[in-house]
């Protein structure tokens, strides 16, 4: 009897028992709509969750990074429930610049077995010296890069069972479930912080100003408070709108339809 993966109300979606391989009958493309109709983090992880059980996979992680990949802190770090509490430790103890998995998403635009990480790094880098001692002995498993909005991106991570191999066309299945969960819990991440990106009345009219060509000097000398006082704002308004200059905070202002 196939597996059954329940939905929100009445509907179901079957899969097959356990394997080595998805066969024809294995429908990711029904598993990638629940996950863009979940309503929350959990959610998506109990799906995937299920889809690792079902596919002799022992958990997934995902880890989001900032564009520089030395940089820290990461945005965050999800996992299933079972997944490995070593690897998990491993991943979550390496700053960026000796994570190989990171670096070599960031290097690789399509999946990758992780036994491939040593053809697509340096074999000198201290990346490759660090995934040979700590995760190498782990196992053999997927990397998926994938991509979010405003440059966090980041990476799935799929470990396999003993032995567990896993084909290209698998890949590619797991290549459109974790961009697909990894754009719904971007999308979910912004809506839970809405309310603290929202703009005042105060910084709404700020960047409003800054969007019809006002410098800050002038659009303090506007509002009668000192330029101190504008840069303070402007750099709220920056942190809220989560950029780092004053054309990307208007194209951003627009895009949210703060500017009248």
């Amino acid at each position: 009897m196939p597996d059954t993966i329940h939905q929100a109300g009445n509907d179901s979606v079957a899969l097959p028992s356990k394997r080595s391989h998805p066969d024809p009958g294995y429908d990711f493309a029904e598993v990638t709509a629940r996950i863009g109709h979940a309503s929350d983090g959990d959610a998506i992880w109990d799906i995937i969750s299920e889809v690792c059980e079902d596919i002799q996979v022992k958990g997934a992680c995902c880890r989001c990074f900032p564009s520089n990949a030395a940089a820290e802190p990461e945005v965050f770090f999800s996992k299933t429930p079972a997944f490995d509490d070593q690897l998990e430790q491993v991943l979550q103890s390496s700053p960026g610049y000796l994570d190989a998995f990171l670096h070599a998403s960031v290097k690789s635009p399509k999946p990758f077995r992780w036994r491939e990480i040593p053809d697509i790094l340096d074999q000198k880098s201290p990346q490759i010296d660090s995934y040979s001692r700590k995760i190498a002995p782990m196992g053999d498993g997927v990397v998926v890069p994938v991509f979010g909005p405003l440059f966090r991106n980041g990476y799935f991570v799929f470990q396999g069972e003993d032995g567990r191999e896993f084909d290209d066309e698998e890949m590619l299945m797991l290549h459109s479930i974790s961009q697909t969960a990894y754009l719904k819990l971007c999308d979910l991440m912004y809506r839970e912080e809405e309310d603290q990106r929202s703009l005042s009345v105060r910084e709404l009219e700020i960047i409003n100003m800054i969007a019809r060509g006002h410098s800050n000097q002038s659009v303090a000398e506007s509002l009668k408070v000192s330029i101190n006082t504008i840069n303070t704002y402007m750099k709220r308004i920056f942190e809220k709108l989560d950029v780092s200059d004053r054309v990307s905070a208007v194209m951003r202002a627009y895009a949210l339809g703060y500017i009248a």
